[in-house]
C-alpha cells in the first residue's frame, strides 16, 4: 500500500530577489498542482522576512514526488528560475504518523 508524502520546503532569497522569487515559486506551484499525483501544493510569504517562503506540498505517494522531481516544468522553474535565487533552504518530508514507530 502506498503513502502520502508531504513535503514541507522553508527557502529564502535575498531581499532585493524576494519579487522574483516569490513570482517563480508561484509558477511552480501552479504547473505542479497539475500534476496527477500531486494532491496540493501552497506557497506562503513570511510576515516579518519578506524574502522568506514556504511551500507546503502533498503527493499521493513516494512515486509522485519523485514524478514531480523529473517533471519538466520542475527543470524549467524550480532549478532554472528558483534554485539560482536560494540563499538558504530547508526541506524536509514527511510520510503518515501511522508509518512511524512509537516512541520508548
Amino acid at each position: 500500500m502506498s503513502s502520502p508524502v508531504l513535503v514541507i520546503a522553508d527557502v529564502s532569497s535575498s531581499p532585493e530577489n524576494a519579487e522574483e522569487f516569490g513570482r517563480a515559486l508561484r509558477e511552480l506551484a501552479q504547473a505542479s498542482r497539475t500534476e496527477p499525483g500531486c494532491t496540493s501544493y501552497d506557497v506562503f510569504r513570511s510576515v516579518e522576512q519578506p524574502e522568506r517562503y514556504v511551500s507546503i506540498e502533498k503527493y499521493v505517494d513516494s512515486a509522485a514526488f519523485a514524478a514531480h522531481r523529473a517533471a519538466d516544468h520542475f527543470r524549467e522553474i524550480g532549478l532554472a528560475e528558483v534554485m539560482p535565487l536560494v540563499t538558504r533552504t530547508d526541506v524536509r518530508m514527511y510520510g503518515p504518523a501511522s508509518n512511524i514507530p512509537a516512541a520508548q
